[in-house]
């Protein structure tokens, strides 16, 4: 992808932009904001699993959204000003509302009425953080699947005030749907109107229309294993959340409409369950941090699929050997639309055997963290290897990745239960390829690797030395001999780990790894490092002990 399409794509998107402050201006939003209310009826079921501690903490005024507490003190929650726009859009998204629906306590449940209320009083008017498409799409759908529970002892006026305020946010998705530049928000756009015509207390007669633009969307943001585009397994399982209780009831009310749909999110539950290790979270990779085990076991139970093999997977090698699982991603770049939160992860593995993570990577940079953002999108802060610490792709202005050299290539040899995976980010300037081979084997407790440096039709500019670098699970203790090439592992568990190496110096170093609860979680990483020169080849394994 090229400085051009880049170009072309932000002014795409600052064009898309300017449309959508037009029709939402005071001068023009008169069109959709004097929409009716409509009559809704409880339809949409939540599936997502809720948490009772979570109502209670709510209520004591301690809100752990995205990662991020805030305490109000008393105050609503959306009286705070907070520059944490991760805790903002779940605050305003109101996907915390299945925790009280599944309550019998009805001043709970009372509680939950209040707050959808104090949101409607402070944002009945448009705003342009509380209604971006994204979090209005989302806020419509968990309103909906949360209709009875909002409903329950509300008087007259609070159900006009609410299916009035429904109405308005459905009106403007309509009027605004086709102005979102990003492809993800778009296709979260369909889904929460397609829910919305199904929970109508009469049928829409938009239903077909919204229906087969749905059916669109899902074949443009997915690729032919099923998986996103974004190749971030995190927005795998967000679309999935939104998208399977809508499906379930267009295939309960219109089973001729959901069949195409329905193979895509079948297709979708394949990807991802080839994404998620024994530990039960998916690789973090291309943004993917920690997702609640939870909700990943909540999306598996909607499903048939179970786990599959070893193979690939939209650019990622899957090995599979009894209860250990690797799964490592070869850089291939999304298209360029789908690449603003890609992780330049060439080579990099996530490795666990049954629910002990061995080696992973970093992932994102919390919200709290947002100048550190492109740092834990370098390819140092994955389990990969590099020359000179330069990362295997580099990062535009507008934050789109951009390649470095030639596509990245994998192999898959299954006789061997191994993958190969080849990288010429390195090309230009030193000359050298980096191809990374990985062997899983033992009952799935032993993972061998070599990484080899091969010189490339294109001279050397300079040289450089590599680094190698394996991201060890939090908690894990480091113990190494002077004079030997091994380093015992010992991991929470209890269960001890050597990783032995040649052809390479090696350290122990300081790392972090993305908590969804914490921000980040203090670990260590081994480094193997030495010259990067034709032909030098680094040989390194990890075994569980006895």
């Amino acid at each position: 992808m090229g400085v051009f399409e880049v170009l072309r794509i932000g002014l795409r998107r600052a064009g898309l932009g300017l449309a959508d402050r037009t029709v939402t201006h005071a001068l023009f939003s008169w069109t959709w904001t004097g929409a009716d209310a409509g009559k809704f009826v409880p339809r949409l079921a939540e599936f997502r699993p809720a948490d009772a501690q979570t109502v209670i903490e709510m209520m004591e005024g301690k809100y752990l959204l995205a990662g991020r507490l805030v305490e109000t003190g008393g105050a609503s929650p959306f009286a705070i000003d907070t520059e944490a726009d991760d805790w903002f859009a779940d605050l305003h998204g109101f996907g915390w509302l299945r925790h009280f629906s599944a309550l019998t306590d009805m001043g709970q449940r009372a509680f939950a009425r209040t707050l959808v209320l104090d949101w409607i009083a402070r944002f009945s008017q448009f705003d342009r953080d509380a209604w971006s498409l994204f979090i209005t799409a989302r806020r419509v759908l968990n309103w909906l699947k949360s209709f009875s529970l909002i409903a329950e002892g509300a008087t007259p006026d609070q159900m006009r005030a609410f299916t009035r305020s429904l109405s308005v946010q459905i009106a403007s998705l309509k009027v605004r749907a086709s102005l979102a530049s990003d492809p993800l928000t778009r296709l979260m756009v369909e889904i929460a109107l397609l829910g919305a015509a199904l929970s109508e207390a009469e049928e829409s007669r938009e239903l077909d229309q919204h229906a087969q633009r749905l059916a669109g969307l899902l074949e443009a943001n997915l690729d032919d294993d099923g998986l996103t585009r974004s190749r971030n397994p995190f927005v795998q399982i967000q679309i999935l959340s939104e998208i399977i209780p809508v499906n379930q009831l267009l295939g309960q009310r219109h089973g001729a409409l959901s069949g195409g749909i329905a193979r895509r999110i079948e297709a979708m539950h394949r990807a991802l369950e080839k994404l998620v290790l024994g530990t039960r979270e998916p690789i973090y990779a291309n943004g993917c941090g920690q997702v609640p085990v939870e909700l990943t076991l909540a999306i598996a139970a909607q499903s048939g699929v179970r786990s599959t093999g070893s193979g690939l997977c939209g650019g990622y090698g899957i090995l599979v050997d009894g209860p250990g699982k690797l799964v490592a991603d070869t850089g291939q770049l999304p298209p360029p639309q789908f690449a603003h939160d890609a992780h330049a992860g060439a080579l990099s593995f996530e490795y666990a055997c049954g629910s002990t993570l061995v080696v992973g990577n970093c992932g994102p940079a919390p919200a709290q963290l947002e100048e550190s953002r492109d740092l834990f999108r370098h390819t140092s802060a994955h389990s990969a290897p590099t020359i000179e610490d330069i990362s295997s792709a580099r990062i535009a202005r507008n934050g789109t990745l951009l390649a470095r050299g030639a596509a990245p290539e994998i192999g898959l040899d299954a006789g061997e239960n191994s993958i190969e995976m080849r990288l010429g980010a390195y090309r230009d300037h030193y000359g050298l390829d980096i191809v990374r081979r990985l062997t899983l084997m033992g009952g799935g407790q032993t993972l061998v690797g070599q990484d080899r440096f091969l010189a490339t039709d294109r001279p050397a500019r300079q040289h450089g030395t590599f680094s190698i670098r394996f991201h060890l699970a939090p908690g894990v203790v480091t113990e190494r001999w002077d004079g030997e090439d091994l380093i015992r592992l010992v991991y929470r568990n209890g269960e001890g780990w050597a990783f032995l190496w040649e052809g390479a110096s090696a350290d122990i170093e300081d790392s972090v790894r993305h908590s969804a609860h914490f921000g980040l979680v203090k670990t260590r990483q081994i480094v193997l490092h030495g010259p990067a020169r034709n032909e030098a080849e680094i040989a390194w394994v990890f075994t569980r002990q006895s």
